[in-house]
């Protein structure tokens, strides 16, 4: 039985926060807002954007929708290309490939900015299915996005045994609950934008801070089922 691995996008796969935090600042400052300092334009990385607009700049839903349009304008051209893939990501998934996992993309970014990056970096071929947001349907939130990569993947979350072989991986404590609230393996990456304290309140089955610990994390489990 085929096991599966999904992936959060930025933070887990791309180092994006360059390409992210220059856009906002693009948008903020086309409209006179202050920028928020470093710290807090950290927290805009992984949650929706138009949330984190209201959230951390005061702006109303409105604002902060016409504000993302200004964000996207420079994202969509430059931005989303001020990206580099972690070290050692080709070579996990090039393994998990060849051990026959499915893999998948889940990731609260636009679909098409997704394809967009994977297909740049070269790494669309590593992956059975690419699932993002589409605000147009509502799909926004990243338990939402999984639950539908998950459908649309046609994997069982656990084997014939009632053991799980589902893996959702991810630097936010929104890839972690959203794994642990639809009955997937969560796995922890503290190499992202997440700090390793917030994926352990957010109950992460696993950390790991390069990525060749997920292969190891994997293996780990292998072994495990294997008992």
């Amino acid at each position: 039985m085929m096991k599966t691995v999904l992936f959060d996008l930025d933070g887990t796969l791309t180092d994006s926060r360059e390409g992210i935090v220059n856009s906002i600042k693009y948008a903020l400052n086309a409209f006179d807002y202050e920028i928020p300092d470093e710290d807090t334009l950290q927290l805009f990385l992984g949650p929706p954007i138009v949330e984190s607009f209201q959230e951390h700049c005061g702006m109303t839903e409105e604002e902060a929708r016409i504000a993302y349009k200004k964000f996207q304008e420079r994202y969509g051209t430059l931005g989303k290309f001020e990206n580099r893939v972690y070290d050692g990501i080709s070579e996990l998934l090039t393994k998990l490939r060849a051990e026959h996992y499915y893999v998948a993309v889940a990731t609260a970014k636009p679909e098409h900015f997704a394809r967009e990056i994977l297909d740049h970096f070269y790494l669309t071929p590593y992956f059975n299915l690419i699932v993002g947001a589409d605000a147009a349907s509502g799909l926004i939130h990243k338990e939402d996005i999984l639950k539908k990569a998950l459908n649309l993947s046609g994997q069982p979350l656990q084997d014939k045994n009632g053991r799980r072989i589902a893996y959702m991986v991810g630097d936010r404590k929104y890839d972690v609950e959203s794994a642990n609230a639809l009955g997937c393996i969560s796995i922890g990456v503290t190499y992202g934008y997440g700090a390793e304290s917030e994926l352990l309140a957010a109950n992460a089955e696993y950390l790991c801070d390069e990525p060749d610990e997920i292969a190891m994390t994997l293996d780990l489990e292998e072994m495990m089922v294997r008992r």
